[in-house]
């Protein structure tokens, strides 16, 4: 009894599963051409979107790209190339976290800016401004001995 209520549930449900099996498919002329068909309209529609997301790519980079032509450009005013009267080093950082590479090239160009600098202030005769040049050469000196000097004690370990 109990294997009769077992089997009417195991038809049932595959009877259920043949209800729910997809159609068969047809290897006749006319199916054959009917998904031919199928496959050619998703194909046009595939191209159509990828030609649609193209043509607002393209006129959304022309678009950027006339915006930009529209933005004024900020030139720096060009510098002459005097030496400079005064040097200023208020207005370099005092502290600048960089590799010790820069920061000896930095260091080379402001002494030899400064050098340029108190060639000329001999010239002209500026005891005053010769004296500060030559402090403030002096210290850059000394930041740059420091810095050779942790170059080669990092290089070491």
């Amino acid at each position: 009894m109990d294997t009769d209520v077992t089997d009417n549930e195991l038809v049932a449900r595959l009877k259920r599963l043949d209800a729910n099996a997809a159609p068969e498919l047809s290897f006749g002329y006319d199916a054959l051409l009917d998904r031919h068909a199928t496959k050619q309209a998703r194909a046009r529609r595939r191209l159509g979107v990828a030609r649609g997301t193209a043509s607002v790519l393209i006129v959304a980079l022309v678009a950027a790209s006339a915006w930009r032509f529209d933005q004024p450009i900020d030139v720096p005013s060009v510098v002459s190339a005097d030496v400079p009267e005064e040097y200023s080093p208020a207005s370099q950082p005092r502290i600048v976290r960089a590799d010790t590479y820069l920061a000896v090239a930095a260091l080379e160009d402001h002494i030899a800016t400064l050098d340029d600098a108190l060639n000329v202030a001999r010239l002209r005769g500026g005891s005053a401004e010769v004296a500060r040049l030559e402090r403030t050469r002096a210290e850059l000196f000394d930041s740059y001995t420091q810095v050779r000097y942790a170059e080669l004690v990092s290089a070491n370990f």
